[in-house]
């Protein structure tokens, strides 16, 4: 067995050295071209740095998305940390700034609108304030109800620990009857209801509070506004006074914008005596004398917004009228207003209220005059002169307001008023016509005196030789010149009651579709110089009836001793009355245009009563009889002899120095 066991064992090594060899040569092969195809494939060296490049940026991102996910990591675990100290950390800042008040530091804004006949108001429970007021009688210019303001922010400024709180930054609670507000209101007129806002102070071991309470009543356009601090000593600074901030701007209600912001502005009671600050333009008042200030009004053309002090008057004021404080595109704005009140205010007492009221409505004497605050001097009827203020007042006011009842069209109205006037007037105006009717009658009579008398130094002498012509004829002269200043008064109120007069406010009339504004037949291409673009036909027609009227007076008047030049004055006042009233009230112009046509009938009636024959005739009875002199004449001649002999006297003195 072991030859045959050997046999086969060399037979397998023989074998294995063959399969070792076939082996190892493939393998070489195999290497060889493994080693050829990478020299054939291997890169350039360009290719190996872009390679090198792209493996770079790769590793650069990569690092970037490490950085952030361990940024993240970091943020989420600080958060995780800080969670629940963050809610502390917001009361510490609110309690920081707002103090006691600073659970009121945030809330919901909640709207609550309340309306009466009147008007409807818009209260935000932050600020406890009136954010918007609509007059439901009245309408803007545009057709839209009227919306006294835009913005309107008002609030007072407390000392709480070292801070000032702004309480139009806190958030009160709204409640009516101690019930929240889930609905509008709307009041009957003779219902009135209490709207109380209030802001809790932080400390459950105080149960002080700020309120605001609004009275709003059913037919009235004051709003009553008290302030209550309860419990608010050491929280509040004691102190003698606290500061109302109380900004607005106004709307654009009217026609004409640019005559409305020039009857814009904030009027105010200082003591006994309304003040303004100018309407034309900005301007600004700080009150440094401690008087009292009863009420201060943000004045509109025909609307205003007032806050009236009850119980105290403000201790003093700081007010500004800006013009142009929004861009120019912006054609609803008017005018900004901004009030800056000292309240009177004690600190020491455990609970103290502040009494106001808002006025919200029109600038109608009719209204404001009942509240006896003489607030109705904001509308402009001449207050400077008594005579110009009482024609209004009591005269021309009443009757107005007689003849608007019946609801007949203003310029009906307005018709009957001029004939009511015209009427009353009359004898005035007849003792002035017939005056000038019988001078004109003897001209020739006066012209004799001036060729008799021409120089002059004889200029007495020709005043007296007239003296004696008029009261021969039975002429009084200051009858033609008395009544003519007489009425002057009541002309002049008429100027400052129609543009004022609210009750014309959007009233037509012919082809006027407003009597409080200008009346536009036509509207010019370009502007003239201090006359404007539009054309107003009751303008033009009360020039031309001044021009007539003029023309007329001239005629009467002629033959007698004038100025040189006077001629053309008279009619260049018409003219100059074309450009001064062509954007003035319609109603205005109207007025004196059928005045200036009672005027010529008048005249014309007057005329027909006067006997010129007559005149000529008791001239001439007259004529010799010695005239009797009057004692105030009779003094006015003594008093001329003796400054006659005291002047001859020098005149002699000087003649024996010389």
């Amino acid at each position: 067995m072991f030859p045959i066991f050997a046999t086969l064992i060399s037979r397998k090594n023989n074998r294995l050295k063959m399969l070792d060899k076939n082996t190892i040569i493939g393998l070489v092969l195999i290497f060889a071209v493994f080693i050829g195809y990478g020299i054939l494939t291997s890169p350039s060296e360009q290719e190996r740095e872009a390679m090198k490049i792209k493996q770079d940026s790769l590793r650069e991102v990569q690092q970037k998305i490490n950085l952030e996910n361990n940024e993240k990591q970091i943020i989420n675990s600080t958060s995780q940390i800080n969670s629940d100290s963050s809610i502390v950390n917001q009361d510490s800042i609110r309690l920081s700034e707002f103090g006691a008040f600073a659970s009121c530091s945030q809330g919901t804004k909640d709207t609550i609108s309340i309306s009466n006949e009147l008007f409807e108001i818009k209260f935000s429970s932050k600020g406890a304030i009136v954010e918007h007021v609509t007059l439901k009688n009245y309408l803007s210019y545009d057709k839209k109800p009227v919306e006294l303001f835009d913005k309107n922010s008002y609030g007072l400024n407390l000392t709480v620990g070292q801070n000032i709180v702004r309480t139009e930054d806190l958030y009160f609670e709204p409640t009516i009857n101690n019930k929240p507000i889930t609905k509008s209101i709307s009041l009957n007129p003779q219902d009135s209801v209490v709207l109380v806002f209030r802001a809790k102070v932080s400390d459950s071991l105080n149960s002080g509070y700020l309120e605001f309470r609004y009275i709003i009543r059913g037919n009235d356009y004051r709003v009553g506004y008290n302030v209550v601090f309860n419990n608010l000593k050491g929280i509040v600074s004691d102190q003698s006074s606290i500061e109302m901030v109380w900004n607005s701007d106004l709307r654009v209600q009217e026609k004409d914008a640019s005559v409305e912001v020039k009857n814009s502005s904030i009027y105010y009671l200082l003591k006994d005596e309304v003040d303004y600050l100018k309407e034309n333009g900005s301007d600004d008042k700080q009150d440094e004398n401690g008087i009292p200030i009863k009420w201060v009004s943000y004045k509109q053309q025909f609307f205003s917004t007032a806050i009236i002090a009850n119980n105290a008057p403000f201790s003093s004021a700081t007010m500004q009228t800006i013009t142009d404080s929004r861009p120019a595109k912006d054609t609803t704005y008017l005018r900004s207003m901004k009030s800056l009140l000292t309240i009177p205010f004690d600190g020491e007492l455990p609970k103290s209220e502040i009494s106001m009221d808002f006025y919200y409505g029109p600038n109608k004497y009719a209204i404001i005059s009942d509240y006896n605050i003489d607030m109705e001097e904001i509308i402009p009827l001449g207050w400077g002169f008594f005579l110009l203020q009482w024609v209004n007042r009591f005269a021309i006011i009443p009757i107005f307001d007689f003849l608007s009842q019946f609801g007949w069209n203003m310029g009906i109205v307005i018709l009957i008023l001029t004939i009511l006037v015209k009427i009353v007037l009359f004898p005035l105006a007849y003792k002035s016509y017939s005056s000038s009717a019988k001078m004109r009658v003897i001209q020739p009579e006066t012209k004799i005196i001036s060729e008799k008398y021409p120089k002059p130094e004889q200029a007495m002498e020709k005043q007296k030789a007239t003296m004696a012509l008029y009261k021969r004829a039975g002429i009084n002269p200051m009858a033609g010149c008395l009544p003519m200043l007489l009425q002057f008064p009541i002309l002049v109120a008429m100027f400052r009651f129609f543009p004022a007069s609210i009750e014309l406010r959007q009233q037509s009339f012919l082809w006027a579709d407003d009597l409080s504004s200008y009346d536009s037949i036509l509207t010019l291409p370009f502007e003239i110089p201090f006359y404007g673009s539009n054309v107003s036909l009751f303008c033009l027609l009360m020039t031309v009836a001044q021009l007539f009227y003029t023309r007329m007076t001239m005629k009467q008047q002629a033959g007698t001793t004038q100025m040189p030049g006077m001629k053309y004055m008279m009619y260049l006042m018409p003219v100059m009355m074309l450009f001064v009233l062509n954007q003035y009230s319609s109603a205005l112009n109207y007025y004196y245009f059928i005045s200036l046509c009672f005027t010529f009938i008048q005249v014309w009636i007057i005329g027909k009563t006067i006997n010129e024959q007559k005149v000529l005739d008791k001239l001439k009875a007259n004529q010799n009889k010695p005239i009797k002199k009057s004692k105030w004449q009779e003094r006015i001649e003594a008093l001329e002899k003796q400054n006659r002999t005291i002047i001859d006297q020098r005149q002699k003195q000087q003649g024996k120095r010389k």
